[in-house]
């Protein structure tokens, strides 16, 4: 029976010579930048993860000290390429996983959502090999199949990892994703900065990102239509609410009404959806797409949650409706069902009350 087993090596040995600061214990957020990297591979279940040191080790080994972490060392770091560092901690690895994720220390943003797919690809084929990209650009972490680990072992370190990956052929899959974290490192104090504020806008997707995950699920061009429209409602709904002195998050409000129905046509879409964005690491939109379907209550405060969902009751399809038009049809299809004519009846008081808290108080 074959392991089933994740196994990660982070390579953290380098001098980090143009960065000009030791990159693995730079902060970013809380969280040093390896600790970052260890806990998302954690987040999916990685089952062993083999950190490989060199230069500054003692610091490394240190700090995480606790983590439950297996280090070993590259002695020879000074002299010696990152492939050296890969091997040694492949070694460590070898037979004991199915599967191994490899990536420098200095890759801390790759969303769960990347991971989890990049897994699920590789355990339903017979890859040797696969990579993630974002926007054409190759990116991090690389993940390999145990029966990949004992040719790259083999190699002679012509090329690095790229050498010995260049001779899987078509046991090689490059998959792409809406995911800026793959393609972004620290290699420089530049890049450093760009993580950084990465890191402090990477919860809320921008218009041109909402756009990209809308392409990834296929939504529908009608589907399009209408969230581009759900969103400048929303917006419209924001600019009244203002003049009562009630300050939303519109950044908030156009992502999650652009991404209200990125799984529309799929049972329970609001569900389905919100996961997506959650695994993707947009928890506050996920939140609102989730409930975008039905409120369970209308707070004393007006929140983003409630824009968004007043905002998908005023539009039916890219048309503004009033709230009764946009729950006659559904009424008039199910007139002869009480228990479904009740639950639409009642969401219909809620959406009409909503409407009457926000425009007539």
């Amino acid at each position: 029976m074959r392991c089933s087993k994740i196994g990660v090596v982070i390579v953290a040995g380098g001098l980090s010579s143009r960065m000009k600061d030791f990159k693995p214990l730079l902060s970013i957020g809380k969280r040093s930048m390896i600790e970052t990297t260890i806990n998302n591979f954690r987040s999916v279940g990685a089952d062993e993860i083999v950190v490989v040191t060199g230069y500054r080790a003692n610091d490394i080994e240190g700090r995480l000290n606790n983590s439950n972490i297996k280090f070993v060392r590259n002695e020879n770091y000074e002299f010696t390429q990152m492939f050296d560092s890969v091997c040694i901690g492949l070694k460590e690895l070898k037979q004991r996983v199915s599967m191994i994720f490899v990536t420098p220390a200095d890759s801390p943003f790759v969303q769960k959502f990347t991971l989890k797919k990049m897994i699920k690809e590789m355990g339903n084929s017979d890859l040797k090999a696969l990579q993630p990209s974002y926007k054409n650009m190759n990116g991090h972490p690389l993940l390999l199949s145990s029966d990949a680990v004992g040719e790259i072992l083999n190699h002679d370190g012509t090329n690095g990892l790229h050498g010995v990956i260049d001779k899987f052929k078509d046991s090689y899959v490059n998959l792409s994703f809406v995911d800026p974290g793959i393609i972004l490192d620290a290699d420089t104090p530049e890049d450093y900065l760009k993580l950084i504020e990465y890191n402090e806008n990477k919860d809320i997707p921008d218009v041109e990102l909402c756009l990209k995950i809308q392409d990834y699920f296929n939504v529908p061009g009608n589907v399009r239509e209408h969230s581009i429209k759900v969103a400048m409602t929303a917006v419209g709904i924001c600019g009244h609410l203002l003049k009562k002195g009630v300050v939303l998050d519109r950044k908030i409000i156009v992502a999650a009404s652009m991404l209200h129905d990125i799984a529309k046509g799929i049972h329970d879409h609001s569900k389905v959806g919100a996961l997506r964005l959650l695994d993707m690491g947009y928890d506050r939109v996920s939140e609102i797409v989730r409930t975008h379907m039905k409120l369970e209550y209308i707070p004393e405060i007006i929140t983003e949650k409630e824009v968004v969902y007043l905002a998908d009751k005023m539009v039916q399809r890219i048309t503004p409706v009033s709230i009764e038009d946009r729950f006659a049809a559904k009424e008039e299809f199910y007139k002869h069902d009480e228990d479904i004519l009740s639950n639409i009846e009642e969401k219909k008081k809620l959406t009409v009350n909503l409407y009457n808290k926000i425009f007539n108080n």
